[in-house]
């Protein structure tokens, strides 16, 4: 009779879906605390989208498909100790990577040596295109946004700029790339330097900018730390244009910046926002999140979730070497909410830059 009870009890467990050995699952090393988290929660609210759709879609081939987060406090060696956990004891075969180019570079090896798909949403710098042969990214390299920096610049005719940059192997390959292109060019930085992540107080290298009295400053930074610089510039009177990358592109820079945000301009990877895809996340988006704006790189992440499912889907088999070719197959002519996401050799996509600004306390395209 316990036997009977036993089999019972595990059927029961097994149809009303607490337990399900058809289950697919896929795992993801998302920022939920620490530095990051300003991000991490737009991030998993986009994929968490994505994966309700996957699965009212019918999921994988009749399968449930779940993401197993993982907070990696947001730090390379809260990543490293996620993705182990991730790959060893959970044995997940694809991985969505860390937020930050940092993160993502201490964790691509551990992927590679395991075969296992790591994507990226987020993570820009170039060095990630020599991650190996199972890493992907949907968002596009800092070789491209680099290059549309130092256009922006030349384009508002500051051929004179003071250059800073956030501390880390983003900033300092992004800053690389932007001085190679604005130099070749003709221009000239009066002065350039690394500023560190995470701190309250920036007034020091506010000072340091002041000295070079510059038309315009090349931010490339993160959202706190950027608010923070405008903030304390502001306070000190330094009238100066801000230029920034995608990663400040945020209402979030404004909500923390208030007036000093003003005026901003920056680049960021473009997309229409005509298409059906993007009217259809739009609209999810707005169900699903009424009270909450869409966050910054929430389409990428939603995106890569998508397309994730394709490959899944498509995959002949789960061993990473047909995982790996279901990746690239499901790639071509991929039209995602964020463009068409074929990758090349590299495991990367193309990009189209904008330009943003900041104009009565909104973020607007800047014409």
């Amino acid at each position: 009779m316990k036997r009977w009870a036993g089999i019972l009890a595990c059927t029961w467990l097994l149809v009303s879906g607490l337990v399900s050995a058809a289950e697919v699952r896929v795992g993801s090393i998302t920022p939920l605390s620490g530095k990051l988290s300003v991000y991490g929660e737009g991030f998993q609210q986009a994929m968490l989208l994505a994966l309700e759709e996957v699965n009212a879609e019918g999921g994988i081939k009749g399968s449930p498909l779940r993401i197993v987060f993982e907070d990696n406090n947001s730090t390379a060696a809260g990543s490293v100790s996620a993705i182990q956990k991730l790959i060893t004891i959970d044995k997940l075969p694809i991985l969505f990577g860390p937020a930050a180019s940092s993160n993502y570079l201490a964790v691509c090896p551990i992927a590679q040596q395991n075969k296992t798909i790591l994507i990226a949403a987020e993570s820009a710098a170039a060095e990630i295109s020599k991650c190996g042969a199972y890493n992907f990214r949907v968002f596009p390299s800092d070789a491209l946004q680099g290059i549309g920096v130092a256009e922006l610049t030349h384009a508002l005719k500051f051929d004179q700029v003071v250059l800073t940059y956030i501390n880390n192997d983003w900033g300092v390959g992004l800053a690389e790339i932007f001085k190679k292109k604005f130099l070749a060019a003709g221009g000239k930085i009066l002065d350039d330097f690394a500023h560190d992540e995470g701190k309250t107080d920036y007034r020091s290298e506010v000072l340091r900018i002041r000295k070079s009295n510059p038309k315009a400053v090349v931010n490339l930074t993160y959202i706190k730390e950027g608010a923070t610089i405008l903030k304390q510039a502001y306070e000190s009177d330094l009238k100066t244009q801000w230029l920034m990358g995608s990663a400040s592109k945020s209402p979030k820079l404004i909500e923390l910046a208030g007036e000093a945000a003003e005026g901003v301009i920056g680049t960021y990877p473009t997309f229409s926002q005509e298409t059906p895809q993007y009217q259809a996340f739009k609209a999810a988006w707005g169900k699903k999140y009424p009270d909450k704006k869409m966050p910054v790189f929430g389409e990428y992440n939603y995106d890569m979730v998508k397309l994730a499912a394709k490959a899944l889907r498509l995959a002949k088999s789960m061993s990473p070497e047909d995982l790996r070719q279901a990746m690239i197959d499901a790639g071509k002519g991929f039209a995602g909410v964020t463009g068409d996401k074929t990758f090349d050799a590299n495991g990367d996509v193309g990009a189209v830059y904008g330009r943003w600004t900041v104009k009565q306390q909104a973020i607007q395209d800047y014409k």
